[in-house]
């Protein structure tokens, strides 16, 4: 299994290789996106929002976040949203995205895991990027015991994480029956994230 990295939003196709389990795109507007999410941040402007919206409605988020946020980061932001909906629906054949986006300041997920999904979009707006580990270097009896909180890798291999502001597609566990979904957690970090995550309805 292998993960492509790319500046180019047509190679998200990518993820329908079977020796695909990641596609991380890097946008032209992921400086401008950090700028405006650390105001959020800093301003408190984000409680955690979750909602599920037409995959083709750009007007779905500006309809569901906070009115009281600048309207210049609230344009930023809606068409974000609304533009990673769009691909997802388009990508995935599906009408509808559930969107979650809320402020962390402790690991939501601080073991690893695999999501029991198709796919999810991860985009980490501002702070520290996901962890996760490729399939080749997973240890799966660390993984399946409980008891450890020992990082489940192979000998001499490494953790690692996804870029701050890329947009990230991992395969989930239900995306195959040949692949048990790319195994990542929430960054061990006490600083505050700002946290985009989409998952197509199929």
């Amino acid at each position: 299994m292998r993960q492509v990295v790319s500046d180019a939003l047509g190679d998200f196709s990518a993820i329908y290789d079977e020796d695909v389990e990641v596609v991380c795109v890097t946008r032209p507007q992921t400086s401008t996106c950090k700028t405006f999410a650390d105001q959020l941040i800093s301003a408190r402007q984000v409680p955690q929002l979750r909602w599920m919206q037409a995959a083709n409605d750009p007007d779905a988020p500006s309809k569901v976040l906070p009115d009281h946020i600048n309207a210049e980061v609230l344009a930023v932001l809606s068409n974000e949203i609304a533009e990673a909906c769009e691909l997802l629906g388009v990508l995935m054949d599906c009408e509808q995205i559930g969107v979650r986006l809320e402020t962390l300041n402790a690991p939501m997920c601080p073991r690893f895991h695999v999501d029991f999904v198709h796919c999810r979009m991860l985009i980490t707006l501002s702070g520290v990027g996901t962890d996760w580990i490729p399939n080749p270097n997973v240890d799966w009896d660390i993984f399946a015991d409980l008891d450890t909180t020992a990082p489940p890798t192979r000998v001499d291999t490494e953790i690692q994480q996804l870029s701050t502001g890329n947009w990230s597609l991992l395969k989930g566990g239900k995306w195959s029956d040949h692949f048990d979904g790319v195994v990542h957690r929430s960054p061990h970090t006490s600083s505050e994230r700002l946290l985009l995550t989409l998952d197509p309805i199929m």
